[in-house]
């Protein structure tokens, strides 16, 4: 059994007490579905499509790994149009978050909006898994489930997440190979294959770092030692504004991070003994600058 162990940081840097909280690998999604873009026939075509891809999500085993809690996620679905009978064009939104040890709250870990979705769904025919063939439909679900596990991984244990990153660019691989829309490469806005392409680069390590440092050392430290989640916290995204310093600034796993995390951050330093801290947040996140500048002012 793979277990998740969250040591006592926040009170003696040198303890580590291995505590009850664990995480399994298979994930509890939630499935949504907004058909009101479709017509009444079309409609009727999709009257499985949530519960199937609920199902799927759900049921299959996604590693070997045999734990105790399921990793929370959603899956929003705005199906744009149909396309023909069986084909269909949609927007996804798939957001996925964690427990905070000592706490009631949980916390975002992957938020990602992808409008680029054209899928081929039969009612009735049962979603499949397949490591090795392309699928329009399932194969997006796959890349994005490795993803919530791979970015779940991370956060409590440095890079660990490697294998599933590595299965979700196995599934990017063959959808660029299919030559179906959503998986070529975008030079702007955000692509399936640029986003796991820069988190499996050597150069973005560093980002995969700071998400444990986040996550581990620094939220999960919050309601026992705040100074040094704090502490923690900054230090992560240092390393952070560093890689974007010398990285493509049009990458999207950093935009990804901080649009996951700029509430979050702003809240969590509205305690924070400097308020000129939030100057700092908005220097390394300028797009999220107003939201910073809010919570400054009500240090004031």
């Amino acid at each position: 059994m793979f277990k998740r162990i969250i040591p006592l940081v926040a009170v003696v840097s040198t303890l580590a007490l291995p505590l009850s909280s664990t995480l399994a690998q298979e994930v509890d999604a939630s499935v949504m579905v907004n058909y009101e873009s479709v017509a009444t026939t079309n409609k009727d075509l999709l009257q499985n499509f949530e519960s199937d891809v609920r199902d799927y999500l759900n049921h299959y085993s996604w590693g070997s790994d045999n734990l105790d809690e399921k990793i929370k996620c959603t899956f929003n679905i705005f199906i744009k149009s149909a396309i023909s009978e069986q084909r269909y064009s949609a927007q996804i939104f798939v957001g996925s978050q964690r427990k905070l040890y000592g706490s009631e709250k949980s916390s975002a870990v992957l938020r990602i909006l992808d409008d680029t979705w054209e899928f081929t769904y039969v009612k009735s025919v049962p979603i499949n898994h397949s490591t090795y063939t392309f699928n329009d439909l399932a194969s997006v679900l796959d890349f994005y489930v490795y993803l919530i596990i791979g970015f779940d991984y991370d956060s409590y244990e440095k890079l660990s997440g490697k294998k599933f990153l590595q299965r979700a660019a196995d599934v990017a691989s063959l959808g660029r190979a299919s030559g179906q829309k959503g998986w070529e490469p975008s030079k702007s806005g955000y692509s399936r294959v640029q986003f796991i392409s820069e988190l499996n680069d050597n150069k973005f390590t560093p980002i995969r770092t700071a998400s444990y440092i986040y996550f581990f050392t620094g939220m999960d430290s919050l309601a026992v030692n705040p100074p040094r989640a704090w502490k923690n916290i900054l230090k992560a995204l240092d390393m952070i504004a560093k890689t974007k310093s010398i990285v493509d600034p049009r990458n999207v796993v950093i935009k990804s991070f901080f649009d996951s995390k700029h509430m979050e951050l702003a809240e969590t330093f509205l305690t924070y003994p400097d308020p000129a801290v939030y100057i700092k947040l908005s220097n390394i996140d300028p797009s999220h600058q107003k939201i910073y500048e809010e919570y400054r002012a009500k240090r004031q």
